[in-house]
């Protein structure tokens, strides 16, 4: 046990001494104070700059980065600015960015607005007089339809004519020229507010006035003239709107409790 006793004390000593530097002048070594006492000439060091040895300058660090960003935005922008210069290395330029959920959304909407339209089903009655007009209107939208009512003044009859001529012998050409064209029922009127005027027909509704007026118009006779004659009654025209057909379904049966027959709009 002596002996590994000696050892130790040698050892403690050895390295005591180490670090207090009493082996120095037989040890090579950094150690201070003879790596100062080793400096050469330390008066001749100088502070070179970055630029004048030709090696890129370090990156900044991110509040180095800040704060030369602040100032640029501070300072007013040059009147020209030279264009941009491609990268030198494509392959790290960074990915497109993706393009922005809003828009597709929109897409997705304009699409979805597109297809109710198309799913969207019109059904119209009428004419029909205002009492039960009013009474089908309540029970389509009862039923989930949008409706539009057209209010309409139905005459007895409807009165086709040309305007009277100035002279007798006007009116008389006028008439011959219906005539040819195979208006065989018109007349020339004699007396009245529309002497000398020529009566074309007298027809139970609008429509088929303005058809008659429409088919003489396209064989060159201009001017005709619509009239309603006797009572004026008020008709209505309902149009229903339904979001799909399997809506629209229920209009043929509420039509059937006013006795108002239905059909496709237009």
């Amino acid at each position: 046990m002596r002996w590994i006793l000696s050892s130790l004390v040698v050892a403690n000593v050895f390295a005591f001494a180490l670090l207090q530097d009493w082996l120095s002048p037989w040890l090579a070594g950094d150690r201070e104070p003879r790596r100062v006492v080793q400096q050469r000439d330390p008066d001749r060091l100088r502070v070179v700059p970055l630029e004048r040895l030709g090696s890129a300058p370090a990156r900044p660090s991110a509040g180095q980065a800040r704060a030369p960003a602040r100032a640029a935005s501070a300072s007013p922008a040059p009147a020209t600015v030279p264009p941009a210069q491609p990268s030198p290395d494509a392959s790290t330029a960074s990915p497109p960015l993706p393009e922005a959920p809003v828009e597709e959304a929109a897409v997705e909407s304009a699409g979805d607005a597109v297809a109710l339209a198309a799913d969207a089903v019109c059904t119209a009655f009428g004419p029909l007089d205002e009492p039960r007009a009013h009474r089908l209107r309540a029970a389509l939208e009862a039923a989930g339809a949008r409706v539009e009512a057209t209010r309409i003044e139905q005459a007895a009859n409807y009165f086709v004519y040309v305007p009277p001529a100035d002279t007798l012998a006007e009116a008389q050409r006028r008439l011959a020229e219906l005539h040819r064209i195979g208006q065989d029922d018109a007349f020339l009127m004699q007396e009245g507010a529309l002497r000398l005027g020529i009566s074309v027909g007298l027809y139970r509704s609008q429509d088929m006035a303005r058809a008659l007026v429409a088919r003489l118009e396209s064989l060159g006779q201009t001017g005709l003239r619509i009239v309603p004659r006797g009572a004026v009654t008020i008709r209505m025209r309902l149009q229903a709107h339904w979001p799909d057909r399997g809506a629209a379904a229920a209009a043929a049966a509420i039509a059937g409790r006013f006795e108002a027959p239905a059909r496709e709009c237009g």
